[in-house]
Order: C-alpha cells, then sequence, then structure tokens
C-alpha cells in the first residue's frame, strides 16, 4: 500500500469518504488530518474501495499507527489489508482509535488477535444543535441565566458576526494574546502546536470549508470560534477560544458559534476532553445526548 500526504486539493476526496463511513468523529476529519501534519502526519490510501489512514507521526519501532478503514464493502478486507500492510514493513498493528462498531467489527473478524482498551479521556461529546442554540430546557437554565447575565453587562459594546478573512489578523493576534495569558497554567508546547494549527486554518479557511464567529467588545476581539461540517448529520466546533477576564463568554461564544454557524447539521461535536477534569465536567454539565467511545486497539 502506497500511502501519500494529505494535501489542500485532495481534501475534498478524502471527505467523500469520511462523511458517509466516520460515525460522526472528529478523528476522521480530514481537515484536522491537513491541519495537524506536525502532530501526526496522518497519510492516505486508497484500495479495495476503502480510504486507509496512517498515522505516520505517531508509529515505533513496534506498531504502524492506523485509523478504521472507510468504505462500503466487507469491513474485514479493510483489516486484512492493514494487517499485511504493516507486515509489509515487519510491524504489527495499532488502532489509535477506534469507535464502538469498528472495534466490534475487528473483534468478530480477528477474534483474540487484539489487546483492546477504552479511553475514556478520546470520548467525543455530541449534543442537539437545537438545544445549544438555545440551551433548551430545566437542566441548561443555568447556562441561560449566564448568557443573560453577559448581555446584561455588556449589551451594545458587543457584536458576534461571522468570520471573514479581514478578522483574521485580529484573531491571530488575539491568539497570541491568549497564548501569553494562558502558559504557565497549560503545556505551553501543545499551545505553540495549537497557534501554528489556528493560524494555518484561517490561511485556508474559505478552502477548508471552515466557518466561525468572531466576538468583540469595543471592537476588539475577545473570542472566536470555528469548526466544519463532518457529515450531513455532524458539525465539528474544532477551536474556542475566549477571554477569561470576561465571566460567561464561553457560553456565549458557545451558543452563537452554533447558532450562527452549527445549524446546518442535527448535532455539533464538541470533541474529546483529553482527560481533563474541569473540562470533562463542563462538558458534561451541557448534557451531551451521546458520546462516541473510542478504544486504542494493539495486536498481540
Amino acid at each position: 500500500m502506497e500511502f501519500s500526504e494529505v494535501m489542500l486539493e485532495n481534501i475534498e476526496h478524502i471527505f467523500a469518504y469520511t462523511s458517509a463511513y466516520g460515525e460522526g468523529s472528529c478523528q476522521h476529519s480530514p481537515i484536522s488530518m491537513f491541519s495537524l501534519k506536525e502532530k501526526y502526519d496522518d497519510r492516505v490510501c486508497e484500495k479495495d474501495g476503502f480510504l486507509y489512514i496512517l498515522r505516520n507521526g505517531l508509529c515505533d519501532d513496534t506498531y504502524r499507527v492506523y485509523l478504521a478503514p472507510l468504505g462500503e464493502g466487507d469491513i474485514r478486507v479493510g483489516f486484512e489489508n492493514i494487517l499485511s500492510d504493516a507486515a509489509s514493513h515487519g510491524k504489527k498493528v495499532k488502532f489509535m482509535t477506534l469507535t464502538e462498531k469498528a472495534k466490534s467489527a475487528l473483534e468478530e473478524a480477528f477474534p483474540g488477535r487484539f489487546s483492546i482498551q477504552e479511553d475514556r479521556d478520546l470520548s467525543e461529546y455530541v449534543y442537539r444543535t437545537e438545544v445549544m442554540a438555545t440551551y433548551a430546557g430545566k437542566k441548561l437554565r443555568k447556562r441561560r441565566q449566564e448568557v443573560a447575565k453577559f448581555w446584561a453587562a455588556y449589551g451594545d459594546r458587543v457584536t458576534v458576526q461571522k468570520i471573514e478573512a479581514s478578522d483574521h489578523e485580529d484573531i491571530l493576534e488575539f491568539e497570541e494574546r491568549w497564548v501569553a495569558i494562558n502558559s504557565e497554567t497549560h503545556d505551553q508546547v501543545a499551545l505553540e502546536i495549537e497557534a501554528r494549527e489556528i493560524e494555518k486554518q484561517l490561511k485556508f479557511f474559505d478552502e477548508l470549508h471552515l466557518s466561525g464567529i468572531v466576538l468583540r467588545i469595543d471592537g476588539e476581539v475577545h473570542g472566536f470560534g470555528y469548526g466544519t461540517k463532518l457529515s450531513d448529520e455532524m458539525y465539528d466546533a474544532i477551536i474556542e477560544k475566549g477571554d477569561r477576564g470576561i465571566p460567561d463568554i464561553y457560553k456565549v461564544l458557545r451558543q452563537e458559534s452554533v447558532k450562527q454557524c452549527a445549524v446546518v447539521c442535527p448535532y455539533v461535536n464538541l470533541e474529546e476532553d483529553v482527560g481533563q477534569p474541569g473540562l470533562r465536567n463542563l462538558k458534561l454539565a451541557y448534557q451531551p445526548e451521546y458520546l462516541i467511545d473510542k478504544y486504542i486497539v494493539t495486536e498481540v
């Protein structure tokens, strides 16, 4: 199997596979594959009606690392091709990570051949857009109150509009300030990688079919967020950054992003909590419709 880099001109072709067979998981986003080359160095290959994704940046001396094969047909054939590819390089297979559906298909096809471990830190949070757009329901009453409090405090000083090319420079300046402020409480390397990811995504904003909002107070950027469709059913909220010195700004950003961008889909994916307790509690507090559970699977 010949794997090649994810290029801008291949995004649409990759999306044809990921939107149909990616189960609404953000890990199957071609936007992430393109943007996170520094982190994962994803490579793709087509064979036997499947798209294969090699996480080249995660491979080591023992394992070649893949996502699940995406396509129509006998999934066993897809897994067999991956096993053969790894063996041709003298390595075993590791999947980072499989959904419940893919994990079950692999277990059925190759019983006892793989070690399977659920990774709760990588579960993705999925919400109904109609709920997040209004914070509807008794359980989200506090969110509605917090949003109302923000608007009462800032009112006409605030503008929330869709991101345009003229906003990019101001957003990047805000991102630079955000990194400087949060560098002591966050992983500095991770922040720098994310900043480069944001710069790359803004550079190709239209080509990547991104949509988002920018929040300004008195004309100055204090927050932004953007994402993209994973399929006709699922919108991926990729990035959300707000000025933590302004109370409740993240609740407003989250709601406005959904209202102005994500409503093209019935569901919105707010991605993983990566094991951060505060972030996990926050995402659970928004009452997800369900989680996309994920598993790390290694050939024994």
